[in-house]
């Protein structure tokens, strides 16, 4: 009879665990099978998300990647067993990435002035949730642990930063940055100092100052005072009429980058005054006359000593020359400077017309006074047929003066004798008060007081000296027509009407005589007489 020996079947199992979990990407990794009921000779079968992998061994080395499933199977060498092949626990695999750690540092410029204040800026990557700063200045360890970092570099400074990161998994970690190297200017110092030549400066006349600046740049603004008010444009010179104690002062914006004392401002010019001369002009001589006329002295500027300017005019004589000016309005400048080096100028106008169109024996219209004289030619000469009525009429008791007035007698202070037999004037007057033969004086444009050669060939056309008087008081013939106008004596005397008349020449004769002839109605010589000055007589123009 056999007995029979029955043997109960041996459960297998496996579970397998794994050196780590939740690692870095591309750890190798073991896994380690523990089998139960196994056998002398166990098989295994590692599998990765379902697929054969590794050897039959009960050890499985690899590197997993995220996610990744591992298992084995157990197949036992055992006889009687139960649950063979038998599966092994499943371990899903976490793996995370390797994160390159790095970090970099800005600042708006690396170029700046001395004492600026400059804040560094770090970026990280892959940092972690706490990332660690270090900063540091030329190497050395430098500010707080912070993502940013201020300060006040100098020249040549290095500024970088050194990241430690608290991320899993990360590489080059810790990361040091760029480096950033300063470049700091020095600041400039910003001045201003303002000058003028005029000071102490003459009233009423404008001063100019000029700004120098120190590190003004290109384009520096300048910004003018006076008396602490804003004045003046934005130049380095200012141009205008001060006064007595006025302060002036430029304040300067430098548009360099780096300046201190910017803006600058100058010291106080306090401008002292000197007096300026009070000068006036008076039209002392014809203010219109014509292209052709003979030159004339100016006068009429005071206080006396100044200069006379302007077309036509000499500076060193004060004549003024119609023919080198051209027809139009001329404008003469009268200036006047004292012994404080001030001066002063007024201007008058002078109207210099065309030459007219003129034939002797037509009628002369003065356009200084717009009075007609007829005119006769005798001989070569063109003689106004009238004396002359020029000028404001004055009490022949009183002295013709040079005053600026052209002034003239009427016999016996009777305005309608000057109608009838024009004005009487004292030589001095007569001549516009210089001693020029020939000169215009008190004669229209273009004509002038007849010299004694001028009478002489007169008198050689009228018979001669000793008879001229009769032709040349003839009414009818000859043309001249004198008439017995009469005349005065030094201001008190009024002598000779209707019976005889004298002419002026302009001959100087000493210091205070001239040459005059005179002719009457009874003895046809004409005489000639040595005056004084200060008798009046009468005058006839003879043209140019």
């Amino acid at each position: 009879m056999l007995v029979a020996t029955v043997i109960n079947p041996l459960p297998i199992s496996l579970s397998i665990s794994a050196s780590g979990n939740n690692v870095c990407a591309g750890t190798l990794i073991t896994y380690t099978a523990a089998p139960t009921n196994g056998g002398i000779t166990p098989a295994y079968q590692w599998k990765v998300n379902g697929a054969a992998a590794g050897t039959n061994n009960p050890v499985f080395i690899y590197a997993p990647v995220n996610g990744d499933l591992v298992s084995c199977i157990l197949t036992s060498s055992e006889l009687c067993t139960s649950n063979n092949p038998a599966a092994s626990n499943t371990i899903t695999m976490v793996v995370n990435p390797i994160l390159p750690v790095s970090v970099s540092i800005t600042t708006p410029t690396t170029t700046i002035c001395a004492g600026t204040q400059v804040t560094f800026l770090a970026t990280a990557q892959h940092g972690g949730t706490s990332p660690s700063f270090q900063w540091k200045v030329n190497g050395t360890n430098a500010g707080a642990n912070n993502q940013s970092y201020s300060f006040i570099p100098l020249n040549g400074d290095v500024v970088s930063c050194v990241l430690t990161s608290n991320a899993v998994c990360p590489i080059g970690n810790p990361a040091t940055s760029n480096s950033l190297t300063m470049t700091v200017n020095t600041n400039l110092p910003v001045s201003i100092s303002i000058s003028t030549p005029t000071n102490p400066f003459c009233q009423g006349n404008p001063v100019t100052f000029t700004a120098t600046p120190g590190n003004g740049g290109t384009l520096p603004a300048y910004q003018w005072k006076v008396n602490g008010v804003n004045a003046g444009t934005g130049t380095s010179t200012y141009t205008y009429n001060p006064v007595n104690g006025d302060q002036v002062s430029c304040v300067l914006t430098s548009n360099l980058g780096c300046t201190q004392n910017n803006p600058a401002s100058s010291g106080n010019i306090i401008m002292s005054s000197l007096t300026a001369p009070s000068v006036s002009f008076t039209l002392c001589f014809d203010s219109i006359t014509t292209v052709g006329a003979s030159p004339f002295i100016l006068k009429g500027g005071i206080p006396l000593g100044g200069t006379y300017s302007g077309p036509g005019v000499d500076p060193l004589t004060g004549v003024f020359t119609p023919s080198s000016t051209g027809v139009g309005t001329k404008t003469i400048t009268y200036s006047y400077t004292n012994v404080s080096s001030c001066s002063a100028l007024m201007t008058k106008n002078i109207i210099v017309q065309a030459a007219p169109v003129f034939n002797c024996g037509s009628n002369l219209t003065d356009i200084r006074d717009n009075k007609v004289y007829p005119t006769v030619r005798i001989g070569a000469q063109c003689w106004m047929q009238k004396n002359l009525d020029y000028g404001t009429s004055i009490q022949g008791n009183t002295g013709q003066t040079d005053n600026c007035i052209n002034e003239k007698y009427c016999y016996g202070d009777n305005p309608a004798n000057c109608n009838l037999y024009g004005g009487l004037y004292q030589w001095d007057e007569l001549m516009a008060y210089t001693n020029s033969l020939a000169a215009q004086g008190l004669c229209p444009p273009g004509w002038h007081v007849p010299t004694q050669s001028d009478w002489l060939t007169l008198f050689n056309s009228s018979l001669g000296q000793g008879l001229a008087a009769k032709p040349l008081q003839d009414s009818v013939f000859n043309g001249f027509r004198a008439i017995a106008g009469g005349f005065e004596y030094s201001n008190f005397t009024w002598k000779y009407q209707g019976f005889a008349s004298i002419y002026w020449t302009s001959n100087p004769y000493g210091s205070i005589k001239a040459l005059s002839h005179s002719m009457n109605q009874v003895n046809f010589s004409v005489a000639d007489y040595y005056s004084n000055r200060s008798n009046a007589f009468a005058v006839r123009c003879l043209k140019d």
